[in-house]
């Protein structure tokens, strides 16, 4: 079952609510943490299935960086 259902997502060119609504079961965003000078959150992502849980730590300073270069 749990293939199959993978299975049909293989080559998708777009992220669509109701795929996501299929994958990820929820996403945890975690407080703000400032200790380091700049302002840095972690988010969890936790998929259906039992797969996997992906963990993103999302940066000011990055994004600031990004942003400028663009």
């Amino acid at each position: 079952m749990f293939p199959a259902k993978l299975q049909k997502y293989e080559h998708i060119t777009e992220l669509t609510p109701e795929i996501m609504h299929e994958l990820i079961e929820r996403i945890v965003v975690h407080a703000p943490d400032k200790s380091s000078g700049h302002r840095q959150q972690k988010e969890d992502i936790y998929f259906r299935f039992r797969v996997a849980v992906a963990s993103a730590v999302l940066s000011r300073k990055d994004y600031d960086k990004r942003r400028k270069v663009a």
